[in-house]
């Protein structure tokens, strides 16, 4: 119900739909609607031209006269619409789709106005068949639907009551025969136009939600997959990338890293600075990753660990060097170090997962590797 309050108060009197819903409209139902427009067109161009025999018995004057109009300029229109309606923009279609129908609705008009028959206005009878056909069967758009049966109905009461020769017993019927086509033809235009503004609108805004519902959880499952101190990825995240990798790469590389004599800078700059400089090494070692199509995720601490789709063998020493030299050349100060370096500086143990596809295994072996780095002085590599 809320819903349908909605979609009400955003269709206008006219029943058109905010810019960005028609646009929506007529990428889903655009094709549709052309195909149902041609479909119409042909039918409706038979059974208009059916009304040549007709004119013969009604207008026998003017009859070669209304046989060329429909079959020379109607037909030929038609047929140009058919041909358009495919390649022209919505709002154009539409008027076009108007002003064909004006040349359906008013050339009659014109030859009952012309025709010396004493039957010519019984031709005015085809006129709700018209409307009908514009509006329900077309269904032009209600703005379009509006102009085009009040120009035609004020067209007809001006021929019926201006007419030399017609039969006044007549012109009452036929004005109210107008006036009702009028009413019953653009009430149910009305009526199927709204119904599919409002339906259209109920089904945009369900969509929109159900979006807006995905991309709040797409975030919030970025949360729960992403570092909240140094913005790059977690433990969690990099344990499903790893179980990933393991089942659909030939190779993979794990890297372990770890920042040397981290306590003792928190201790000598404290824990804002300390988190700063983690924010930093990380920032560094994501960009390292995706410059080599790898991953980087913080592992715990001071710890992080990135994979990379490579064999351990050819191209494990090469990126774990080249790793500790890129935390060296950021040149972080490190005042409180025990060793006499005054940068701060990782230390980085790997393993390859070239034929073990156990990521415990992996990681345990990544790990005993950088004890070795770090056992081995620090600012260094060892392969696990």
């Amino acid at each position: 119900m809320r819903a349908d309050l909605g979609a009400r108060g955003r269709v206008d009197w006219l029943l058109r739909m905010p810019p960005e819903v028609e646009r929506a409209h007529e990428r889903d139902f655009g094709p549709a609607r052309i195909r149902h427009l041609r479909h119409a067109i042909i039918v409706g161009l038979i059974v208009y031209n059916i009304y040549n025999l007709t004119s013969l018995h009604l207008m026998g004057d003017i009859q070669p006269f209304t046989v060329a109009m429909r079959l020379f300029l109607l037909t030929p229109g038609s047929i140009l619409i058919f041909l358009l309606v495919s390649r022209l923009p919505a709002a154009w279609r539409e008027v076009l789709l108007l002003q064909g129908m004006f040349t359906a609705s008013l050339l009659p008009l014109y030859l009952v106005y012309i025709s010396q028959s004493p039957y010519a206005s019984y031709t005015l009878g085809e006129l709700p068949l018209v409307l009908l056909f514009g509006n329900m069967l077309l269904v032009l758009r209600f703005r379009w639907a509006l102009i085009f049966t009040t120009v035609t109905c004020l067209t007809a009461l001006w021929v019926i009551h201006i007419k030399p020769g017609l039969d006044e017993n007549l012109i009452f019927p036929l004005t109210v025969q107008v006036i009702t086509g009028l009413f019953f033809t653009l009430y149910g235009n009305w009526h199927f136009e709204r119904q599919r503004c409002l339906t259209y609108l109920a089904q945009y805004d369900a969509e929109n939600r159900a979006d807006r519902a995905e991309r709040i959880g797409d975030a919030l499952r970025d949360l729960t997959r992403t570092d909240t101190l140094t913005g790059i990825a977690n433990r969690r995240h990099l344990e499903e990338t790893l179980d990933g990798w393991l089942k659909s790469r030939p190779s993979v590389l794990l890297m372990m890293v770890d920042v040397d004599h981290f306590k003792a800078y928190n201790d000598r700059l404290g824990h804002l600075a300390g988190d700063d400089c983690l924010r930093r090494i990380a920032a560094a070692l994501s960009a390292f990753a995706a410059r080599h199509e790898g991953f980087a995720a913080r592992y715990g601490g001071e710890e992080f660990t990135l994979l990379f789709a490579v064999d351990s063998e050819t191209g494990g020493a090469f990126l774990a060097d080249r790793l500790v030299r890129t935390i060296r050349d950021c040149a972080i100060p490190h005042p409180g170090r025990p060793d006499g370096l005054v940068h701060v500086t990782v230390s980085a143990g790997y393993a390859g997962a070239d034929r073990d596809r156990d990521a415990l295994t992996l990681v345990t072996r990544a790990d005993l590797a950088l004890y070795e780095a770090k056992s081995a002085g620090r600012n260094r590599s060892k392969a696990g």
